[in-house]
C-alpha cells in the first residue's frame, strides 16, 4: 500500500509541475500575441485595457473575439485561449497577490533584459529609435505615468560627472500598457506630453557614449494625479512637479558600449 501511495504521490507532483509549466507557456504566448498587436492601436477605441469592463472569463472571451474581428487578426482557437489566459492573469487579478498585498510595478522590453546590452538599432550607431517597453501591475489610484530615461555614467563611467537625460515623457495615460518601438510624437498615447532631453530636444535620443560602457535607466513612475502642462519641462522641473504624487516606480536598466 505504501508503495502505491508513493507512486500516486509522485504522479501527482509530476502532473502539478506539467500543469504549471503549460500555464507559464500559455502566458508567454499570450503576452507576445497581445503585445505585438495591441501596442499598434493606442488610439483605437478597441484598445483592450481601455474598453474591457468584464466580470467573468466568459465575457472576456467574447470581448477578445470582438477585438480580433475588428482588427482582422487571423487568430484561431489556440491563440485566442493564450491571449485570454494572459489578459485574465495580467489585468483582472486586481494587482494583488493571494494575500491581497499590492504587487510591484513590472516593466520589460522585448529587445533587451534588465542589466543587458541595448540593441544597436536603439542607439546612435543604428536607427536611434526608442525601444519597445511594456508594463503591468500599476497600483490602484494611478492617474498618469511618467517615463524618464537617463545615463548616470556621463561622460566616462570611470569618472562620471553628470547624469545625461535621453527621454522625458509625462501624463502617459494610466490605461496604457506600454510604448511601441520607434514611437514618435505623432503616435504617442493620447494626452502624453514630452519634456526636453539634454540635447534640448523632445524626442528620444538613444545611447551614444563617448567612452566605456554606460548604464541607461528607463524609469517609470505611477502618479496619483495628471500633471498640468509644464511646457516641455526638463527632467529636474518634472521631478519637482511629481513630488508628493509618486505612488510607485520601477526601473529597467540596459547598457551600451560603442564598438
Amino acid at each position: 500500500m505504501k508503495k502505491y501511495n508513493t507512486i500516486f504521490l509522485t504522479l501527482g507532483i509530476a502532473a502539478t509541475f506539467l500543469t504549471s509549466l503549460s500555464h507559464s507557456q500559455e502566458l508567454e504566448r499570450g503576452r507576445m500575441l497581445y503585445e505585438n498587436h495591441c501596442l499598434k492601436c493606442h488610439e483605437s477605441r478597441i484598445h483592450i485595457r481601455k474598453q474591457h469592463k468584464v466580470k467573468s472569463l466568459g465575457n472576456l472571451d467574447k470581448e477578445i473575439n470582438r477585438w480580433v474581428k475588428e482588427l482582422k487578426l487571423e487568430w484561431q482557437g489556440k491563440e485566442l485561449r493564450d491571449v485570454s489566459v494572459y489578459l485574465n492573469q495580467t489585468f483582472y487579478k486586481y494587482n494583488s497577490d493571494k494575500e491581497g498585498n499590492p504587487m510591484p510595478i513590472s516593466m520589460k522590453s522585448s529587445v533587451f533584459k534588465h542589466n543587458e546590452e541595448i540593441p544597436t538599432q536603439n542607439t546612435c550607431d543604428g536607427k536611434d529609435i526608442s525601444p519597445p517597453l511594456f508594463w503591468s501591475n500599476l497600483p490602484r489610484g494611478t492617474k498618469s505615468l511618467v517615463l524618464i530615461v537617463d545615463d548616470p555614467d556621463a561622460p566616462d563611467p570611470a569618472a562620471p560627472k553628470m547624469t545625461w537625460v535621453h527621454w522625458v515623457l509625462y501624463n502617459i495615460p494610466a490605461e496604457t500598457i506600454g510604448l511601441a518601438e520607434a514611437v514618435t510624437a505623432t503616435n504617442l498615447p493620447s494626452g502624453t506630453k514630452q519634456g526636453l532631453n539634454d540635447w534640448k530636444k523632445t524626442e528620444y535620443g538613444g545611447p551614444c557614449p563617448p567612452i566605456g560602457r554606460h548604464r541607461y535607466y528607463h524609469k517609470l513612475y505611477a502618479l496619483d494625479t495628471i500633471l498640468p502642462d509644464l511646457k516641455k519641462p526638463t527632467k529636474s522641473v518634472l521631478e519637482k512637479a511629481m513630488q508628493g504624487h509618486i505612488i510607485q516606480r520601477v526601473e529597467l536598466m540596459g547598457t551600451y558600449k560603442r564598438h
